[in-house]
């Protein structure tokens, strides 16, 4: 609990800093969104252009998720002041462990589900478990995040170590607080545009774009938190 408010708190304590160099990502994120709508014909959900952009737009996530993470565990000066505009090896390690990670975890859902199902379990309840299971491996070599956006070392192996005693922890901060926060959150912001895009104009979806990078930012704030806490833990441990 006190870590998941120490979470919060860093973000308004850097609100200024985390705002500002987070104003330049958001504004191309509204660009691409509006970009990928635009070149997507109204029958279909994506197209290849639609496609494109969606791939632009992750790369600028990445800016915003090692953007937060930088300044929350370095501090404000480790970041320009309008934020990071370029994409250099640091960023291209974290998009290549970010690919790895959602793949993985892709994999690892379908077949054990699959699996599952063919033993006789029911396909929901085998999706669940599966997802638990997908979650829960996650967590454990999600540290890899934080560590390369401060320029540390750390393969997935080393997370799955460093979180060896801290199992539960990391679950509730990494997986947990930030399902219930954009449960809590996110549907309630969600519900509130989707009736101004039904009453006022589609393009208003443009604002859960919004919604997205403030759920990033809490979910970066958990991770940045844990990882302090189970660096400074084993530092104390082993000296």
């Amino acid at each position: 609990t006190n870590l998941i408010m120490k979470s919060i708190k860093d973000i308004f304590d850097n609100y200024e800093s985390i705002g500002r160099t987070l104003v330049i990502p958001t504004i191309l994120l509204l660009i691409l969104n509006f970009a990928s709508t635009s070149f997507t014909p109204a029958d279909q959900r994506f197209s290849i252009a639609s496609i494109f952009f969606i791939f632009l737009s992750i790369l600028v996530d990445i800016v915003i998720l090692i953007t937060v993470h930088r300044i929350l565990i370095l501090g404000k000066d480790s970041v320009p002041l309008w934020g990071m505009q370029k994409f250099e090896k640091r960023e291209f390690d974290f998009f290549l462990k970010y690919l790895i990670v959602a793949f993985s975890f892709i994999i690892i859902v379908a077949l054990t589900s699959s699996l599952l199902h063919f033993l006789g379990i029911h396909l929901v309840a085998s999706v669940f478990l599966t997802m638990t299971i997908g979650a829960i491996f996650i967590s454990r070599i999600s540290l890899v995040f934080p560590a390369i956006a401060v320029d540390t070392q750390m393969s997935f192996k080393d997370s799955i170590e460093f979180t060896k005693d801290f199992k539960l922890l990391i679950f509730v901060t990494v997986i947990i607080f930030p399902i219930l926060f954009s449960l809590v959150i996110g549907g309630i912001y969600t519900l509130i545009i989707s009736m101004l895009a039904a009453s006022i104009s589609p393009h208003i979806n443009l604002l859960l774009v919004l919604l997205n990078v403030a759920i990033s930012v809490f979910l970066v704030s958990a991770l940045s938190n844990t990882y302090m806490y189970i660096s400074e833990q084993l530092s104390k441990q082993y000296g």
